[in-house]
């Protein structure tokens, strides 16, 4: 039995969390010890029971009390992020991960040593970027490019980066993540690859559940949070552009709502586009579409992707940076668009036209429980 703590900053609806959540239950399936620890208020996601979750506390706060915590928040955020740009973590990380160790060692005390600390997202490494720990790997679930826009961004990245042990979410990210440290000459200490998870057996069988509410007739189906990385926008103009005879079912809810439902009047889309919300069980519809539509401008893997595989239906991409390629490979690439209305539209026509059949290996390899050992091998290197 071993002894898992995944320190992640926040645990709402997203991509990072499902993540999360994900490898903490397979895990615990597999009879380890796993601790989920929220840096900063409470758990909008629950794990399996026998995960020991810590959230409700905002160590940012925390790091705020006292004299001197207060003193160097004002001096951090007053005056040294602004002579030296973009290192406004650094004077909070300083504070927080010494927080961290503490808290760190109190559950240790309580519960027995960790055998491994999982530390997952960019928000998360920048509170705890001086946690210097051989135990401690960082995962990087997106692109990191926003370094290179800073005066001082060797700097930062040697903060982040410099002789940390890294884990990618995918190649792809792992290729933009080293273009960046080669460019400041930082380098981790270990860096590898590990894919995320899906429980497979437990997506397909809610897909078996019934939609509610049902949709009538055949339609496409996107499920993600309505913000401008997954470009919303872009899915409304080219299902527009495509001109199919069917709908578009939108599963998700976040700050481009409006927008979005504006633009759905604009096109002239009433009654063609349904707008579902926040969805718990979005696979009954990913089930039930003719296909699936990834319209992002980037993703760290594309779990979305896995999922609609797992439920049968075919995924239509845009090829962004990311992991898209490294989830839809063999005949399932000749849906990939370029990131245009037009070139998506066509593989929309395309799926509707000549669909792709699912292969089982295609999904097969990304099954939680495989994954969770991959993480746990590295205990043992």
């Amino acid at each position: 039995m071993k002894r898992i703590l995944i320190i992640l900053r926040r645990l709402q609806a997203g991509g990072i969390e499902q993540a999360t959540i994900t490898l903490a239950n397979a895990m615990v399936a597999q009879g380890h010890e796993v601790h989920v620890w929220v840096l900063r208020g409470e758990a909008r996601l629950m794990p399996d029971p026998a995960v020991h979750l810590h959230a409700g506390g905002d160590i940012e706060r925390e790091a705020r009390r006292g004299l001197l915590g207060l003193s160097g928040d004002l001096l951090g955020r007053g005056l040294l992020k602004h002579l030296l740009p973009g290192s406004g973590f650094v004077w909070t990380g300083w504070r927080t991960s010494a927080l961290a160790r503490r808290r760190i060692a109190e559950w240790e005390a309580q519960y027995g040593a960790f055998d491994q600390i999982l530390i997952r997202g960019q928000g998360a490494f920048e509170l705890l970027w001086d946690l210097h720990d051989p135990r401690c790997w960082q995962l990087v679930e997106g692109p990191s490019s926003k370094l290179r826009h800073y005066r001082f961004g060797g700097w930062l990245a040697a903060k982040l980066f410099q002789d940390k042990q890294v884990i990618c979410v995918s190649q792809g990210i792992a290729e933009v993540l080293q273009q960046t440290l080669s460019h400041f000459s930082v380098r981790p200490a270990r860096q590898t690859v590990i894919h995320n998870g899906v429980p497979l057996a437990r997506v397909r069988r809610l897909a078996q559940l019934a939609q509610d509410p049902p949709i009538t007739g055949p339609f496409l189906v996107h499920v993600a949070r309505l913000v401008p990385v997954k470009d919303q926008t872009l899915l409304l103009r080219a299902f527009k552009r495509a001109e199919l005879d069917c709908k578009l079912v939108i599963i998700g809810e976040g700050s481009e709502r409006a927008p979005l439902e504006r633009l759905i009047q604009t096109l002239a889309l009433d009654g063609r586009v349904i707008l579902l919300g926040h969805q718990a069980n979005p696979y009954p519809w990913v089930a039930g579409a003719e296909a699936f539509i990834l319209s992002s401008r980037t993703e760290g893997l594309g779990l979305v992707l896995i999922e609609a595989l797992a439920c049968g239906t075919q995924a239509v991409a845009t090829d962004v940076p990311g992991g898209i390629r490294e989830v839809l490979i063999e005949e399932q690439t000749r849906l990939l668009a370029a990131h245009d209305e037009v070139a998506l539209a066509a593989k929309m026509r395309e799926a509707l036209a000549d669909p792709v059949q699912i292969q089982p290996h295609w999904v097969d390899r990304f099954d939680d429980g495989e994954i969770a050992r991959r993480f746990l091998a590295l205990i043992e290197d």
